[in-house]
């Protein structure tokens, strides 16, 4: 095999790589538009794909502003086929106005098989600028060639998230947002927060650090009439306790030492919309008086005037300090703490989340390989089992940072247990079995409950997710004696499922 042969397949390797490495059609039909460019050395390129492919009416054009010739496109979708024009070809009299008017050498255009109906109303254009050589026939080919595989690729993206989409509800996945759930635990927190998302009252989220507080906060400020508003987060326990009433309040010029000019606070930047305030029980004694007058009377003064300015926010507040005990021991004022705590949420850390652990896994690995332009990972079974075994003292935090290494060290995609750099047999060493029938009973507790708690009971559902027979799974469970019923949720709803 010569050396040209040669660098051709592999550019045609690579093709199909960035292809196939894009997961959904949102992701895929870009990508198709800019390879077509690639491919066929062309100018410019436009995909266009109806409804029935995307989740609505799709357009890319590559580079973004692309004028097409109409007619080459109605010519294509009548023939069903690809079609070429060239600006020496004497049959171009239908379209000739676009290639004089874009000063253009050659047009070709294919239609676009949609997946849910047989009728063709997509396309995918592309056009040579005023160069010397036009599109010819071997382009042609090629062109025909890349719809076709560029098709079926299409059509598996939509099929794939099709897929996913069900097993989702199948697993009773979740997403509001970037919040990505399937235990009840965090079900029930999100059934409880969307009663509040409408009401302008203070809400305290608590839980342990890195259970994803602001996270969920900024989610309530998105479903909330406050939406087009601002959203301001800051952090009480990470600012020196010196500026502290200027972030908050703002200053005037000259009003202490640096200040060489009028600054906003955080409740004048956040007007209208929500202030963040992460970690409050963190906040000193004297700022709690301040801000709890803030509260009461709606309005702030900046630091070195005396002009009451006021302001219209929504406070969310956040901590993993324990506020009651905080306030027996005086480091935490009762009025603020009534103040705030209006509505209150409390977080589940990681550990008791069930399979939440391997959901939220993926979706940093998607998010982050992206970011880094790496392509699609995958976890193995045992890396699975590893995430599922650990206890997350560092909750969501933690398994983000972890993900973001492992795809770093991961060979061929797919990231195995030593990526992950936890260390699960240390954790079980600390409290471990004396005989080995205990340390099975122990671990296949562990995973029935969690399978059961994500499952809601469903026998069918759990056994799936543990990867054996409905019966079996039975059988452990009378020999554990683990009742289903103690799973079920009180709404006496899926009685008659197992």
């Amino acid at each position: 095999m010569n050396q040209e042969l040669m660098q051709a397949s592999s550019e045609l390797l690579d093709t199909l790589s960035q292809l196939l490495d894009e997961s959904t059609p949102q992701e895929l039909l870009p990508m198709i538009a800019k390879v077509a460019c690639q491919v066929l050395d062309a100018d410019a390129a436009v995909l266009e794909i109806p409804a029935e492919l995307a989740d609505e009416p799709f357009r890319f054009a590559y580079p973004t502003s692309v004028a097409i010739s109409s007619s080459a496109v109605r010519r294509a979708r009548e023939e069903k086929r690809a079609v070429l024009w060239n600006q020496a070809d004497g049959d171009i009299a239908d379209i000739s106005k676009s290639i004089v008017k874009n000063k253009l050498t050659s047009i070709m255009v294919a239609p676009f098989q949609t997946p849910t109906t047989d009728i063709v109303s997509g396309f995918l254009y592309l056009q040579r600028e005023s160069r010397k050589d036009p599109f010819g026939d071997f382009e042609k080919k090629l062109f025909d060639k890349f719809v076709s595989v560029s098709e079926k690729i299409a059509f598996s993206a939509y099929n794939r998230q099709t897929d996913k989409e069900s097993l989702d509800v199948l697993r009773g996945v979740t997403r509001k947002g970037s919040i990505v759930f399937a235990s009840q635990a965090m079900a029930d927190i999100i059934s409880k927060a969307e009663k509040f998302v409408a009401l302008p009252a203070p809400v305290i989220i608590r839980g342990e650090t890195g259970t994803g507080k602001e996270v969920l906060a900024r989610w309530l400020h998105s479903q909330s009439p406050r939406a087009e508003k601002p959203f301001v987060a800051i952090n009480c326990g990470a600012i020196p306790e010196n500026l502290i009433e200027s972030i908050l309040f703002g200053h005037v010029k000259g009003s202490f030492t640096g200040a060489i000019d009028t600054r906003k606070g955080v409740f004048e930047e956040a007007e209208g919309g929500t202030l963040f305030l992460d970690e409050i029980g963190e906040l000193p004694l004297n700022m709690q008086v301040k801000l709890l007058r803030v509260l009461q009377e709606h309005h702030i003064t900046r630091v070195g005037d005396n002009r009451e300015i006021p302001v219209n926010v929504r406070i969310i507040s956040a901590t993993h300090v324990n506020l009651e005990e905080a306030m027996k021991e005086h480091r935490f004022r009762e009025d603020l703490y009534y103040r705030i705590q209006v509505m209150s949420i409390d977080i589940p850390p990681l550990r008791e989340r069930g399979q939440d652990v391997l959901l939220l896994a993926e979706d940093f690995a998607k998010r982050y390989a992206a970011e880094y332009g790496l392509g699609k990972f995958h976890f193995s079974r045992a890396a699975e089992k590893v995430l599922l075994a650990y206890s997350w003292p560092g909750n969501v935090r933690e398994l983000e940072n972890k993900v973001q290494k492992a795809l770093a060290q991961a060979d061929r995609r797919i990231i195995q247990p030593k990526d992950l750099e936890l260390d699960v047999l240390r954790e079980r060493v600390k409290e471990s079995p004396r005989t080995l029938k205990e340390a099975r009973e122990i671990s296949d507790r562990a995973v029935i409950d969690a399978a059961l708690r994500d499952s809601n009971g469903n026998l069918t559902l759990a056994a799936t997710i543990l990867g054996i027979d409905r019966k079996v799974l039975r059988e452990i469970m009378e020999r554990l004696d683990i009742k289903k019923e103690d799973y079920k949720k009180p709404s006496g709803k899926n009685k008659s499922e197992d």
